[in-house]
């Protein structure tokens, strides 16, 4: 669904990504780890257009979206959960998720009820703003933002950062349900490595902006993470 072939990024002189190629199947979790500092929210960044790669190029599903600008990307299919949510505080837990409308291609103007199936506490809390939610609403604020735009693929950059467990476990499970009913293509940045055992499939560990391991979740080591994500 989402490929990305020889990418690379540089600001000015300074390389960040180099030559990377990653593959993110249809309907599965794929988690993108790896110490601070390595690149990954730079290529959450480039993958949908915040950011402009040096080289390679990005596919989702058959079109190429390289030289797509991000609001074009969005149209696309992708959906984006940035670090740290990024919601308009000032605005109503409501009319955050209505901006999310802007991304879909069918002209809906109201927010689709199954959002409010995922994640409840979005429509008791409606009339809300967004600046006085929780840590934990507000992550899932941001992901309903994102889902509202119908996306094909989710791309979430450390959708646990700051949020209590029975938080994280509800993302996950949420997560789940989006791949197995919804066949969506689910592709995050986690450095919580409890949460990528559990609920993802696949994996890539960067290290100084390079793919150094991939795999499925069950081939990610002890080796694996004390040489390439232990502090």
């Amino acid at each position: 669904m989402l490929t990305v072939e020889n990418l690379s990024f540089a600001y000015g002189t300074v390389g960040i990504l180099r030559d990377i190629s990653m593959a993110m199947k249809t309907a599965r979790v794929t988690c993108v780890i790896g110490r601070n500092g390595v690149g990954k929210s730079t290529l959450m960044k480039n993958i949908v257009g915040l950011l402009r790669a040096s080289n390679g190029t990005i596919q989702l599903g058959d079109t190429d979206i390289t030289s797509l600008p991000a609001n074009k990307r969005a149209h696309a299919g992708l959906g984006y959960v940035p670090q740290g949510r990024q919601i308009f505080s000032k605005l109503t837990v409501h009319e955050n998720l209505r901006v999310g409308l802007q991304a879909r291609c069918d002209g809906l103007k109201t927010i689709p009820e199954e959002i409010y199936s995922l994640f409840p506490v979005l429509k008791e809390m409606g009339k809300r703003r967004g600046g006085d939610l929780s840590g934990g609403q507000q992550q899932q604020l941001a992901i309903g933002r994102a889902l509202v735009g119908d996306p094909k693929v989710l791309v979430l950059d450390e959708p646990t950062e700051g949020i209590q467990p029975n938080i994280i476990q509800q993302i996950g499970k949420v997560l789940r349900e989006l791949v197995e009913n919804r066949q969506i293509t689910v592709v995050l940045v986690e450095q919580y490595l409890d949460f990528v055992r559990e609920f993802g499939h696949d994996f890539y560990i960067m290290d100084r902006g390079m793919v150094m391991e991939s795999g499925v979740t069950q081939q990610l080591s002890d080796e694996m993470v004390q040489a390439h994500l232990s502090v």
